[in-house]
């Protein structure tokens, strides 16, 4: 018995555990060499997917082109490119899927390339507001003079969402006639459009806002909105620290230092800490 069991296992071993053994180290060997190997995708060819995919590769490919032009590295600046970006945006007009036109207009914006103004200002007359607000957002990034007028009249849309990018967009420049808008946007009925004007214009170290930016620091008042999650409170709260200097005073000081002290984030009362510092 004790000879039939070892043969067992002789067995077992040879035909079964080794094969299995060796066909997993080539396995990874595969997987090793495919990963040096293979090459990072580029923009051009999630542009390409963009213009040649299925319907689900052509939305995919526009946000990933969104996503990988976020980083200056990564935008090409070849005249061939630009036009090629163009020329499918506004073919994009013709799709169903807003999301092709929307994360086409986020990838012009992100690249902060004048060269693409012309063509997001055309589609500021768009009735679609996921769409118009993608490409106020991106003419806010480009920041080019040529677009304030037309932003400015924007302010004045019937849909909170596009006069909340409005401000989120004006932010990016300067000037009276900007500072009139973003003081008007401080008694908007929307507490979004309220709170980025209130920002934006503490970058300018205008303190029109300081109330609206003490209420944003304070949690009980940020609890009285049930649709902000614990998160979304902290997005606000370091937003909010992060312009405090240009407008400091004892007030702001105060709070600072109580939520470098006592606040249950981490990254807030660090915030804080720098906020003071400065």
């Amino acid at each position: 018995p004790a000879e039939k069991k070892s043969l067992f296992k002789v067995v077992i071993h040879s035909f079964f555990v080794v094969p299995f053994i060796i066909a997993i180290f080539g396995v990874l060997i595969f997987l090793m060499l495919r990963i040096l190997t293979i090459e990072p995708r580029t923009a051009q060819d999630y542009l390409n997917d963009v213009k040649i995919g299925g319907n689900t590769k052509r939305w995919q490919g526009a946000f990933e082109l969104s996503k990988i032009l976020a980083n200056p590295k990564m935008v090409p600046r070849e005249e061939r490119f630009v036009n090629d970006l163009i020329s499918t945006f506004e073919y994009s007009e013709k799709d169903r899927d807003n999301r092709i036109r929307i994360y086409l207009a986020l990838a012009m914006g992100r690249t902060k390339d004048k060269r693409y103004v012309a063509t997001l200002e055309k589609t500021l007359k768009a009735d679609n507001d996921e769409i118009l607000t993608a490409v106020i957002y991106s003419l806010g990034m480009i920041n080019s003079p040529t677009s304030l007028e037309q932003l400015i009249r924007l302010f004045e849309h019937e849909s909170a969402r596009v006069r909340h990018q409005v401000v989120v967009a004006l932010g990016n420049y300067a000037g009276n006639q900007v500072q009139a808008v973003l003081k008007q946007a401080l008694n908007d009925p929307e507490p979004n459009v309220r709170w980025d004007a209130a920002i934006a214009l503490a970058k300018q170290k205008d303190d029109s806002g300081r109330r609206i930016l003490l209420d944003l620091m304070d949690r009980k008042y940020l609890d009285s909105f049930p649709n902000i999650d614990l998160m979304e409170q902290d997005h606000a709260l370091l937003a909010t620290i992060q312009v405090t200097p240009y407008i400091m005073d004892l007030e702001l000081k105060e709070t600072l230092i109580d939520l470098q002290k006592n606040d249950r984030s981490m990254k807030v009362r660090e915030a804080a800490r720098i906020a003071l510092g400065k």
